[in-house]
């Protein structure tokens, strides 16, 4: 699997968006439901690497990005690893929806959005690393 390395900053995040939807686009994933659903769950996902994961440090940690799809299984894999503080998304609950705006605790909408978006979700944590790793079915967009 591929992969694309760079500083976890704002002024990469296009860049790394690309990387996926050009990998996507190359397999005729082409659909703009999907497309849209993948560059929502990786925006989310790296703008809190980019905010959040290196937030302690004196210094601009890095991201690695890797996206795999699948053709036999009908699946594409994206893989986030950073060596920022460790940080598993699945440990937080999803947020009350039902709940007034105002009663809402704040954050932890784009969580949601990335499981309710992604068909499944591993973290682990080894070396100082954290690895998220997302899977989404594409089973209805490719032949």
């Amino acid at each position: 699997m591929t992969s694309l390395k760079l500083p976890a900053t704002m002024k990469n995040l296009d860049s790394m968006i690309s990387y996926v939807l050009d990998k996507a686009k190359k397999f005729n994933l082409c659909d703009k439901k999907l497309l849209y659903k993948l560059r929502l769950v990786c925006e989310e996902v790296l703008v809190n690497i980019i905010n959040y994961a290196y937030q302690d440090l004196n210094e601009v940690g890095y991201v690695e990005i890797a996206c795999d799809i699948d053709t036999k299984d009908k699946k594409i894999t994206l893989k986030f690893i950073d060596e920022g503080i460790a940080f598993n998304m699945l440990d937080y609950e999803d947020p009350d929806l039902t709940l007034p705006l105002s009663e809402r605790k704040a954050g932890g909408l784009g969580i949601y959005i990335i499981k309710t978006i992604m068909d499944k979700i591993e973290y682990h944590r080894e070396d100082g690393k954290n690895t998220l790793i997302l899977i989404k079915s594409i089973a209805n967009f490719i032949e």
